[in-house]
């Protein structure tokens, strides 16, 4: 093996020890951006918690722990002007180096205030609390960015609990940092220890760049400051409810943080007496808060994530926040000996909580927002929102300064706070859902919103996208381009862009500038393969050139291109005088008989274009065109004139006919559709006509089933309750499920005894099944046997019925599904096939309370956990299925009366095969009666090649 062959099965097996061990879901090559942002994140954050353990030690050992609300007034005015000066220095910069020279340049500024800190004073210690707290909330959201951009949504589901738990993981080291330097070499030497941390984060920052995004590095991506991407980001906080109850949500959760963390500074001043003291104090507890936050950020955040949802992960701070604020005030007046402590746990709760689970859901929040308006909402959030809570937390913290409340009667402002939080999420869990299911479905952004189309960049990125594969991402260029009145830029070889949306928005968008440059690209338009873009293209040409598109088109019909005859042909029937139209006329039908059938297509597409019931013979004679090409195109014709108001039944019988072939089924189906409530009646008449071809009548439950009315569920149910046919009923039953509506009242009777049918059948299968002797190699886990004799497989006959019990039991909870809530029934179903008997009776407990006492007893006779013995009894009691012997079973199977469906052929055909291999002699006659009679060809082969060797076999 080669040494990268090495390395990389040596990664796959890291990985798979992470998502075995860890509960990790990292897939290939997600491995080393994830890693090293996990790095990243550690070395960050464990000089965040060392600086931070130095900062709030010489805060309150110089002024002291009730003097904290000056100075979070102090930060969030100080903000603004050194966030605007960094904006100015960093703008254009790329991205990863803006990180990581930011990184170095804070670094660097350690090493100042260690000289400063030497001999402190309070403007020192003000000035570096203040610069600390800036640049700590600057560099964790860069860092947060640069991950939001190398993963895409899904992959941040799975990976941003992991890559949270490097910075939780950092802050246990940055407090041990913290203390270790404090007790060798005091608290001052601290800071060296964690300007060395941020240096390696820097280090990681261009690694993970390069390795991250899909394959696409970042690393020169040109990303401005967060003040310059923060411009227009109030509009698009106006326009977007999503974005505005995340603001609510941060704005609560940063008083809340305040609040907790003076808190905290009065306990830990209370419970120290000197500065080396309370910095190895702070360093402790925050190694203790980041422990246990990695922990539930390891083991905890990314499975709520995956099993309860983004909803569950972001009530998990604000109820922790209710409990510990009000634990904190019950202590107060209760049990003062435990206030102390009370209040540490509720700073490591909240501390921890927020940098875990918190922090990755919150930035989660952000992801269904369009990329380009992301950036500039969660800039502005970052720049001024984040900032501006603060200050508006110094504001409500002032009481405590001036001594009219004390820091434990303000947490009757934080328990108010966190009730309210709690109740936005809520709130901003609806509104992801909502954003998340817009994404989905529109796949675009809303031209219309706040972008810089004069900004070069803006430019380059929106022209690059028009060559991306993605015809939703060339769709969104082009409209912004088109609205932004840059439609000169669009490029006229998109006309040869595989989807005909794009080729359609881009003879559009020339046409309206004017692109006379393009019409040789557009002539070739009228060859499309797309009715609609040729007739797109004769319009446009028409308006480009100055000219009556008549006048351009009739030269057309004598062109030796089939393409552009049919297309000329088209536009004239429709847009032409009667004498245009008759000479367009016969120019189509001498296409319609032309012996190539490329030619036949292209008049079968014309066809589309040209309103009907205009020349409904020659569309009728090509949907019986032996080349299915041309009658797929026929077909597809039909469904085009039956989108319009047309709806002539002249169509429908050849539609239904062409369901028996399985080259046109699905075009035909198609096509059935388009005929909406006009074709429920027809439909049903064919699907329940017994000289109807078999396979027509199959493949028509799901053109109903798409036609999804009421009516079209009724001629379902109608036709369900008539078939004795296996195959037919389980079709029936899933497109009744596929409608998407429930059982009205007037048919809940007839769906509970067709429930009882698929009942009755299933038991006689499960009661066959044991009379082969099958009792005896099988038990029951819950409605399905399990085979349990290692030495004998079922045989053929058996496999058959087992089988059978698999359908009749989906069956039956189709039809539960229809008169019950089917999202819940289904997840019933699986439960009740699951292998461990715990989730089958949860199943079957969630059953007994929901389905109707006039069924339930029925059902459980199937579904409960019985023994064999006791199924059958019971089967026999309700249903008179009574038990019977294997040569009883046998000849049963034999007996037939009239046709059989493809189920009881197969099922006779291996009771033949089983009569032979068991030597049940007392059958051998009926083999010989079955050879001559038996009403289905397979069934009379299997019994002459069967009694062929039962001959050829010598008797002893």
């Amino acid at each position: 093996m080669t040494r990268s062959g090495s390395a990389s099965a040596a990664g796959g097996g890291l990985r798979r020890l992470a998502c075995r061990f860890l509960g990790l879901d990292l897939h290939a090559g997600e491995g080393p951006a994830a890693c090293l942002l996990f790095l990243g994140f550690f070395f960050l954050f464990g000089f965040q918690y060392a600086t931070k353990s130095i900062r709030q030690s010489t805060f309150v050992d110089t002024l002291g722990s009730v003097m904290l609300p000056w100075v979070y007034l102090l930060v969030a005015l100080c903000s603004y002007p050194l966030l605007r000066l960094y904006g100015r220095f960093s703008e254009r910069m790329p991205f990863a180096r803006l990180v990581a020279l930011t990184c170095l340049a804070v670094a660097g500024s350690l090493g100042i205030f260690w000289v400063l800190l030497a001999e402190p004073s309070r403007w020192v210690t003000v000035v570096f609390y203040v610069w600390l707290a800036i640049v700590f909330g600057l560099t964790v959201s860069q860092f947060w960015f640069l991950a939001s951009h190398l993963f895409d949504p899904r992959q941040a589901r799975r990976l941003f609990g992991f890559v949270g738990a490097g910075a939780l993981l950092g802050s246990v080291a940055g407090g041990q940092v913290a203390r270790l330097s404090t007790q060798i070499a005091g608290t001052r030497d601290a800071l060296l220890a964690a300007a060395s941390m941020l240096v390696l984060a820097a280090v990681t920052v261009p690694l993970a760049a390069r390795y991250g995004g899909g394959g696409r590095s970042v690393h020169d991506d040109p990303v401005a400051s967060s003040w310059s991407e923060s411009r227009g980001g109030l509009e698009v906080l106006k326009r977007s409810r999503h974005l505005q109850l995340i603001t609510v949500i941060l704005v609560c959760g940063v008083i809340v943080s305040q609040i907790v963390d003076l808190q905290f500074n009065w306990a830990v001043e209370s419970a120290t007496s000197s500065l080396d003291e309370r910095t190895a104090y702070f360093g402790n507890l925050y190694s203790i808060i980041g422990l246990s936050a990695f922990l539930f950020q390891l083991l905890l955040t990314t499975r709520i994530h995956r099993i309860f949802g983004v909803a569950a992960a972001l009530r998990v701070l604000p109820v922790a926040m209710v409990l510990g604020a009000g634990g904190l005030l019950l202590a107060a007046a209760f049990l003062p000996g435990a206030l102390l402590q009370t209040a540490k746990a509720l700073k490591i709760g909240e501390n921890g909580l927020r940098y875990s689970i918190d922090q990755a859901s919150r930035e989660l929040l952000f992801l269904p927002v369009p990329a380009a308006l992301r950036v500039k909402a969660k800039a502005f959030i970052d720049v001024f929102v984040h900032r501006a809570a603060k200050g508006l937390a110094a504001l409500l913290l002032l009481p405590v300064t001036f001594g009219w409340l004390s820091p434990v009667q303000i947490g009757w402002v934080s328990l108010a706070l966190a009730g309210g939080w709690l109740t936005a999420t809520r709130w901003v869990h609806r509104e992801y859902v909502r954003a998340f299911r817009w994404s989905l479905r529109q796949r675009r952004m809303d031209p219309t919103l706040p972008i810089k189309i004069s900004d070069s960049t803006t430019l380059e990125l929106l022209i690059q996208s028009l060559g991306s594969p993605d015809p939703r991402q060339v769709l969104n260029s082009l409209e912004v381009l088109s609205v932004h009145g840059r439609g000169n830029l669009v490029l006229p070889l998109l006309l040869h862009h595989d989807d005909a949306a794009v080729r359609l928005r881009t003879l559009e968008i020339l046409a309206s500038a004017g692109r006379r440059d393009a019409v040789p690209l557009i002539e070739r338009r009228l060859r499309d393969e797309e009715p609609e873009v040729r007739a797109r293209a004769i319009r446009v040409l028409a308006q480009l050139s100055g000219r009556d598109a008549r006048e351009l088109m009739l030269p057309r019909l004598d062109e030796g291109n089939p393409e552009v005859r049919a297309a000329a042909v088209a536009f004239l029937l429709s847009h032409g005088d009667e004498e245009d139209a008759l000479r367009a006329e016969r120019v189509l039908r001498e296409l319609a008989r032309d012996a190539d059938p490329r030619v036949r297509a292209e008049a079968a597409k014309a066809l589309s274009s040209i309103p009907d019931p205009k020349l409904a013979d020659l569309q009728v004679r090509l949907l019986y065109d032996p080349e299915p090409r041309v009658a797929r195109e026929a077909i597809q014709a039909v469904g085009h004139r039956l989108e319009g108001a047309s709806r002539n039944p002249i169509y429908l019988p050849t539609l239904v006919s062409l369901l028996a072939n399985r080259r046109l089924k699905h075009d035909a189906r198609r096509a059935l559709v388009a005929y909406g409530e006009d074709g429920i009646g027809p439909l049903v008449h064919f699907m329940s006509d017994p000289d109807e071809s078999v396979w027509v009548k199959r493949a028509l439950p799901k053109a109903l089933a798409r036609i999804g009315t009421r009516r079209a569920a009724a001629g379902l149910l109608d036709c369900l309750v008539q078939t004795p046919d296996s195959f037919l009923r389980r079709e029936l039953i899933e497109a009744l499920g596929s409608t998407g509506i429930s059982a009205s009242a007037d048919n809940l009777e007839r769906i509970r005894e067709e429930v009882r049918r698929e009942l009755r059948r299933y038991l006689a299968a499960l009661r066959d099944l044991a009379s082969l002797g099958g009792d005896q190699r099988f038990t029951l886990e819950g409605p399905r046997p399990r085979w349990v004799d290692p030495h004998r497989d079922p045989s053929l006959l058996e496999r058959l019925l087992i089988e059978s019990l698999d359908d009749n039991l989906r069956n039956c909870f189709g039809l539960l599904g229809f008169c019950h809530d089917a999202e819940h029934i289904w997840p019933a179903y699986q439960g009740l096939l699951a292998g461990r008997k715990a989730v089958r009776s949860h199943a079957l407990e969630f059953l007994d309370n929901t389905l109707d006492p006039r069924i339930r007893r029925e059902v459980f006779v199937m579904a409960d956990e019985l023994p064999l013995e006791e199924k059958l009894t019971r089967a026999d009691r309700l249903f008179g299925i009574r038990r019977r012997s294997k040569r009883e079973t046998l000849a049963a199977f034999l007996e037939m009366d009239g046709r059989l469906d493809d189920r009881e052929a197969s099922l006779a055909a291996a009771a033949v095969y089983t009569v032979y291999t068991d030597g049940v002699e007392a059958l051998y006659t009926r083999l010989a009666e079955l050879e001559r009679e038996a009403p289905t060809p397979f069934v009379r082969e299997t019994a002459a090649w069967a009694r062929v060797r039962l001959q050829a076999t010598p008797t002893t």
